[in-house]
C-alpha cells in the first residue's frame, strides 16, 4: 500500500531473484514510476524497490540514462514479447515517458517506434492523480506495431 492507503496502480510481476538482474531493475524502474511518477524514478528508488544496493544498481548500470536506454532497447525488442507482464500498460510506454521526463534525446532510441503525431493527450487525464495519471498516460502513448 502506499501513502495514501491504496494499492499501487500495477505492477509488472516481481521476478525471482534469481532472474536477470538487469530484468529486476527494468521491472522495478517502471513499478517505480507508476507508483510515485516519470520525473521521480531515481536510482536510490529503483535499487530499493528491486532488492538492490544502489552500488549494486550501478555495477550493472553507470547512470540513470545508461538504465533508461537500456530499458528502452529491451522493451522495443519484439524478442522480449513475453516480458510484458499482466498490469495492462505497456513497459515501453512506461520506459518512453520516463525518457521523456528526463531527457528527450534518449528517445532516438526508439524514434521509428513512437508515433509522435499521436503521442499522448494529457488532457484526457483529467482529473487523475498520482498512479493513476502515470497509469493513464502510459495507455494514451500510442506505439507502432502496438
Amino acid at each position: 500500500m502506499n501513502e495514501r492507503g491504496r494499492e499501487p496502480a500495477g505492477r509488472l510481476p516481481a521476478p525471482s531473484l534469481d532472474a536477470d538482474p538487469k530484468l529486476r531493475l527494468y521491472r522495478a524502474a517502471v513499478a517505480v514510476a507508476l507508483e510515485h511518477g516519470f520525473g521521480k524514478v531515481t536510482l536510490d528508488a529503483v535499487a530499493r524497490e528491486a532488492g538492490f544496493s544502489k552500488g549494486g544498481l550501478l555495477h550493472h548500470f553507470a547512470s540513470k540514462n545508461a538504465l533508461i536506454r537500456s530499458m528502452l532497447a529491451h522493451y522495443s525488442d519484439p524478442a522480449n514479447g513475453q516480458d510484458q507482464g499482466d498490469v495492462g500498460v505497456d513497459p515501453l510506454a512506461v520506459a518512453a515517458l520516463v525518457a521523456a521526463a528526463e531527457d528527450t534525446s534518449l528517445l532516438g532510441a526508439i524514434g521509428d517506434s513512437l508515433d509522435v503525431s499521436s503521442a499522448c493527450e494529457p488532457e484526457a487525464c483529467t482529473g487523475e492523480t498520482g498512479p493513476e495519471l502515470a497509469r493513464c498516460l502510459a495507455n494514451r502513448l500510442r506505439l507502432r506495431g502496438a
